[in-house]
């Protein structure tokens, strides 16, 4: 069965998780030129989506290359080379509200498992906040469980006000079942 979208949302931006970034790791704000950090970033996190990456960031960043600067963080490894991507983006408009949003998430595959998703999250809600969002919401797919999981973590919890959203939600319960019991996932 193929993937379907999920929606997450988080009513508020207050009580962070704390996830503090292990020793040697740093984050790091969007310069000029990191398009291609970012599509280096994507490629090796998602090997087999096949498509145009810097046609993607055009599409969903180009336009408003500044508020990159303010929203796109990177995870830089103790190497120095960035290996995590992040976006603390914005929704003018969804459900009749402004969002903030959790957006375009990766973590290249030598850095997985070591809870780096959960201090990039700690860092993008904080940016939300600053940035003067209220609240926050984000889109992932039914695939995507451990993410899913971190979201949970976070405080986010299944929006079902689309068209498909039983039906993903049904596709989330049935991969989270194993080891989460996360009351969000019951009333979904």
């Amino acid at each position: 069965m193929r993937s379907i979208s999920v929606r997450m949302l988080r009513l508020h931006v207050d009580a962070i998780p704390q996830y503090p970034l292990p020793t040697g790791y740093h984050m790091r704000l969007f310069r000029p030129g990191d398009r291609e950090t970012w599509i280096g970033i994507m490629r090796l996190s998602e090997p087999t989506v096949e498509g145009d990456w810097g046609a993607t960031f055009d599409h969903e960043f180009g336009h408003d290359l500044p508020a990159m600067a303010r929203r796109g963080s990177f995870l830089v490894a103790p190497d120095g080379r960035a290996v995590g991507a992040i976006t603390a983006w914005r929704l003018r408009r969804y459900l009749g509200l402004p969002w903030g949003r959790i957006h375009w998430v990766a973590i290249v595959p030598g850095h997985r498992g070591k809870g780096l998703s959960r201090c990039l999250m700690t860092s993008a809600m904080e940016r939300l906040g600053a940035l003067g969002h209220r609240r926050a919401m984000l889109e992932t797919q039914t695939h995507r469980i451990p993410a899913i999981r971190t979201y949970l973590r976070f405080g986010f919890v299944p929006d079902m006000s689309y068209g498909d959203a039983a039906r993903a939600w049904r596709l989330v319960r049935r991969g989270v079942r194993r080891g989460v019991r996360h009351p969000a996932l019951r009333s979904s």
